[in-house]
């Protein structure tokens, strides 16, 4: 019976001692002997039917602090309402957080801990001899970092041995923080034990919520002054610390358990008289528990025994799931931000959630996402690229906007079904987007900050790609049109309108000698950008074989491929290739770009070059909590001055799940796979969802096996198949 338990995994209703006691929703059922074994496997049936078990589980996102190669100002963890930075290197100690639209700016908490009427500081010293706590390690989850520290020295003779837990926890439903702090006695006798907070609460400030967008939020609020013994203020934001349990005779081998809480709270709003620490962190730990049975319904879980794999597809999934926030003060709730765990790019891009990882995004947010695809249709996608988050627009015209909705909107028909209004916003955006075009049936799209945003001249003006994108979303206006009914004349023309400007992208822009696309100026001056760019211009199928065939010739060493990852400029590419600029300019690629070029590799029935760049990036799965921003190609690193998180890390689970295991959604609602294992590899995913349906799927080399609903669809040879 007890293995009926362990194989259902359901700890938070039913006590371990099955044959002691069921319990549930605080009744105890008292079962014992065996002619109630019926009963109990009842009820566990009931049970699991009546409440969906998530695939995914807190602990399996578990990192240790040690592995990673982030900066300090990358280390983050989010509650979906409130995001916090630990101090780095200490045990104790608290930096800045933001929940939107608060932000603690330049806020620091340290702990000091009185043992023996000997102070101990946790300053994160690299010194010699007792310079206080000593940090011994941690280890970040989704709800909370928890971290380690130890203090053994002799004063005046006696030994003064602690052991520190911290857990830092940011709060969910209000705009705050928890330190749970768990002092432990190593010694034989009875020491007295005090905590006592170092607060400086820096310049809080309450920041509107359309300031959010891609950067950090500026504020130009002073600092707060104390205005009582545990509150701060500026007149406009108040800080308020809630202290428990922070001062015991601590026994030997016994633990302190002491709670530090911080808020925030407008000024003219009621001021809260206390707080409930340990209810607000099981509260803040239920959230995330929710978010994960929720947003990964549909998201499959992965084992392998292909070193790396594993890893780096459960952190592209969590890289999507800490962009996810639950505030109903927002535009929408939930609200898909592009990055956000730093405090920036709170906004949602089209670009990064719908260029990116469109198919990745719909399973997630489920129903959800067309919600989102609404929301971003409303604002003027002709002067805007993102939303903030109150359904502002912000940001600048981006050229590469008409093809991320209506990428987006394509992927929606797909998995959920037409959509009228989303194809009439899709259809304008594509439309208008063609009345832009010259006489040569090409647009200029003017200068970087509408485009690729490089440092060097190059990719501006006519450039293949978005050109090529046009052609693309035309050709799925004309498919998504035929599940709309739409008159097969009107059809027919945007086919055909495909290929006029498939034909001049051939023409104009193709270089035979050089074997790559100019970007050409008004003035007729041509310059070459070896770009990864250009690669999303072989997704749009406005290639002739020869010219994939000299594309794909330069992903190699030494090019675009490094030891890490892919870079943004060829290295061949002596002109525009440089190295600080990781995202378009060289040095390394957006988070969203290798795995992408893996994806198209795939499609282009390129599996073993898809592989090739794929397995590059598997050391972010052991050394990133998330994925960054951006990162580099020659060294498993990430560049501190970006953004700490982006939802277009989604992209390695979207490579991996449509491009090497091979769904193919189709308009119909379909469903074909095409996979492609590798030599030796075997892989099991669990729970891919797609129109009410549940998948599981084995694969190797040479066999497979599918389960639809539970049941056996396929089972023999490895080869293409529909599945539904």
């Amino acid at each position: 019976m007890y293995s009926v338990y362990q194989k259902w995994r359901v700890p938070l209703l039913f006590s371990k001692s099955i044959y002691d006691g069921l319990s549930f929703n605080n009744i105890t059922l008292k079962l014992t002997g065996m002619k109630h074994k019926l009963t109990v496997l009842f009820l566990l049936v009931f049970i699991r039917g009546s409440f969906a078990e998530s695939k995914f589980h807190l602990e399996d996102f578990a990192i240790s602090l040690e592995q990673i190669t982030s900066g300090p100002g990358h280390i983050w963890v989010n509650s979906g309402y409130t995001t916090v930075n630990p101090e780095y290197h200490t045990v104790m100690g608290v930096n800045e957080f933001y929940s939107p639209p608060f932000a603690a700016k330049n806020f620091r908490m340290r702990l000091n801990i009185i043992a023996d009427s000997v102070t101990i500081t946790d300053t994160g010293s690299y010194g010699k001899g007792d310079v206080g706590l000593l940090y011994a390690g941690g280890t970040w989850f989704p709800h909370k970092i928890v971290r380690r520290g130890t203090y053994h020295h002799l004063k005046s003779g006696r030994l003064i041995s602690l052991g520190v837990r911290s857990e830092l926890i940011p709060v969910f439903g209000k705009p705050g923080i928890i330190g749970k702090v768990s002092i432990t006695n190593r010694t034989n006798r009875p020491v007295p034990v005090k905590i006592v907070p170092d607060l400086q609460p820096g310049a809080p400030s309450v920041i509107p919520l359309e300031k959010w967008g891609f950067g950090a939020p500026r504020s130009n609020a002073p600092e707060a002054e104390p205005s009582s013994p545990n509150t701060w203020t500026n007149g406009l934001t108040t800080i308020i610390l809630f202290q428990e349990n922070t001062e015991k005779i601590v026994l030997p081998g016994k633990t302190l358990v002491s709670w530090f809480s911080v808020l925030l709270n407008r000024n003219d709003e009621r001021m809260p008289v206390s707080f409930n620490a340990e209810e607000m962190e099981k509260a803040s730990t239920h959230a995330w528990e929710k978010r994960l049975a929720t947003y990964t319904k549909n998201v499959p879980s992965l084992e392998s025994n292909i070193n790396g794999l594993d890893d780096y597809y459960r952190r592209s999934v969590i890289s999507g799931l800490v962009c996810i926030w639950e505030n109903p003060a927002y535009t929408l709730n939930p609200f898909l931000s592009t990055c956000g765990m730093d405090g920036g790019g709170t906004c949602a891009y089209i670009w990064d959630i719908a260029g990116y990882v469109p198919q990745m995004a719909t399973l997630m947010m489920d129903t959800a996402i067309v919600r989102i695809a609404k929301k971003m249709g409303s604002i003027d996608l002709g002067q805007f690229y993102a939303y903030t988050l109150n359904g502002t627009g912000t940001g600048v015209k981006y050229s590469y906007s008409p093809w991320a909705f209506t990428s987006l909107v394509s992927t929606i028909f797909k998995f959920k079904g037409p959509e009228e209004e989303l194809f009439a916003t899709a259809k304008k955006l594509v439309l208008d987007n063609e009345n832009q075009q010259n006489e040569n049936h090409l647009i200029d799209y003017g200068l970087q900050h509408n485009l690729l945003e490089m440092r060097s001249t190059g990719w501006e003006h006519i450039t293949v790609s978005p050109n090529a994108e046009r052609s693309w979303c035309l050709r799925q206006l004309a498919e998504m049109g035929e599940c709309m009914n739409c008159p097969s004349s009107e059809c027919e023309s945007w086919n055909n309108q495909a290929e006029i400007i498939a034909q001049a992208i051939q023409k104009n822009l193709w270089d035979d000698k050089k074997k790559w696309f100019a970007s050409v100026y008004p003035d007729g001056f041509k310059d070459f950008v070896y770009s990864i760019q250009v690669y999303d211009a072989l997704r749009a199928g406005v290639c002739t074989p020869q010219m994939e065939e000299a594309l794909i010739s330069h992903l190699r060493g030494g090019a675009f491929l490094g030891d890490y990852g892919i870079t943004s400029i060829s290295k061949e590419d002596s002109i525009h290739y440089e190295v600080l600029d990781t995202d378009w300019s060289g040095g390394g690629a957006y988070a969203g770009d290798g795995p992408q070029l893996a994806l198209i590799m795939y499609e282009r029935n390129k599996p073993e070059l898809a592989w090739e760049i794929l397995k590059r990036h598997f050391w972010m799965g052991k050394h990133l909590i998330y994925y960054p921003q951006e990162h580099f190609a020659d060294k498993p690193m990430s560049p501190d001055h970006k953004r700490a998180n982006v939802v277009s890390g989604l992209a390695g689970a979207e490579a991996i799940l449509f491009g090497l295991i091979g769904f193919q959604p189709q308009y119909d609602g379909s469903l074909f796979i095409n996979p492609h294992p590798i030599d030796k590899g075997e892989l099991k995913i669990t729970g891919f969802g797609y129109r009410g349906n549940n998948f599981d799927i084995e694969l190797s080399e040479k066999k497979m096996k599918i389960y639809k609903n539970g049941t056996i669809l396929y089972n023999g040879t490895t080869k293409s198949l529909k599945l539904l």
